[in-house]
């Protein structure tokens, strides 16, 4: 999926990288700078007083939005200090800020509304929407790349309507996509659970001392769990694999243990089943089901 990209050149190896400011005013409008070196403490310090949110200059994503603002002036007041920008341009900025492996730092102020967290929880992978209706900028999503190439993380760059458009997180070159809103997938939104030590990936095998209390099922998956709560066997969720990749595929729950599930690849019988904890899956829209 990685493919070359032109960025604009902007020196990330000084002593001091350069910093963005963004946020909201009063009114909702969006406003960013960028800020060169030797300002970038100042600004730093002034973004918290100004209620505006700072993303480090540390990466070549990121430094390609830089060099898409206009230079803030630490001197000036009011708008001079940093100018409007378009909403867009804003909204990528609110994605890259939600990835941390970009942002170089937490943030100072939660993104999509200036002043509150996007999403109910950071995970470390940016925010997670609770359901499809709450999905909006900044919040990363499961989206299908291609039939046949799997789903993979994206981050929600802009909303508009029903639509949604998106990069890919792990991705940050490739072109900007599409997708309806109810065509995603969601992340567990709540975070770890202290009882689970076997979150996430398992491996193919039930945990020790637990196969026998599994019930197997061979029917196919045909019922979209509304929440992680209600996912059982036979209902179709989205799970990740163990390959270098580490896509995302539809995978459907025949055998289940407490918080564990076995799981079956929908579309490839002839792969071993695998296993995950209920906060390891994705869902699909439910369809009002």
């Amino acid at each position: 999926m990685a493919q070359k990209a032109t960025h604009r050149q902007i020196d990330l190896s000084s002593a001091q990288v350069p910093v963005v400011l963004f946020g909201l005013d009063d009114h909702g409008k969006p406003k960013a700078a960028r800020f060169i070196e030797k300002h970038a403490e100042l600004a730093t310090k002034a973004a918290g007083h100004l209620k505006l949110q700072v993303l480090q200059v540390t990466c070549p994503a990121v430094a390609d939005l830089a060099g898409r603002l206009p230079t803030g002036r630490i001197h000036a007041n009011g708008r001079g200090f940093v100018p409007y920008v378009r909403r867009d341009l804003y909204a990528e900025l609110v994605a890259a800020a939600s990835t941390p492996a970009q942002s170089g730092q937490p943030s100072t102020q939660a993104a999509a509304s200036g002043s509150g967290q996007v999403g109910s929880q950071q995970n470390g992978k940016g925010t997670l929407p609770k359901n499809w209706g709450d999905i909006g900028a900044g919040h990363v999503v499961i989206a299908l790349d291609e039939p046949g190439e799997g789903w993979y993380e994206a981050i929600v760059v802009e909303s508009a309507g029903e639509m949604l458009t998106m990069r890919w997180r792990d991705y940050p070159r490739e072109r900007r996509f599409s997708r309806h809103r109810f065509s995603v997938g969601l992340l567990y939104p709540h975070g770890r659970p202290a009882t689970d030590p076997d979150f996430g990936a398992l491996g193919s095998k039930a945990p020790k001392g637990k196969q026998s209390a599994m019930q197997p099922s061979t029917k196919a998956g045909t019922v979209f769990p509304k929440t992680w709560d209600n996912i059982d066997i036979d209902c179709l969720v989205l799970a990740k694999d163990d390959g270098p990749c580490r896509s995302w595929w539809e995978a459907i729950p025949i055998a289940k243990s407490d918080q564990m599930f076995l799981l079956r690849w929908r579309d490839f019988p002839q792969v071993p089943n695998i296993s995950r904890a209920r906060w390891a899956l994705g869902l699909l829209y439910p369809n009002g089901c």
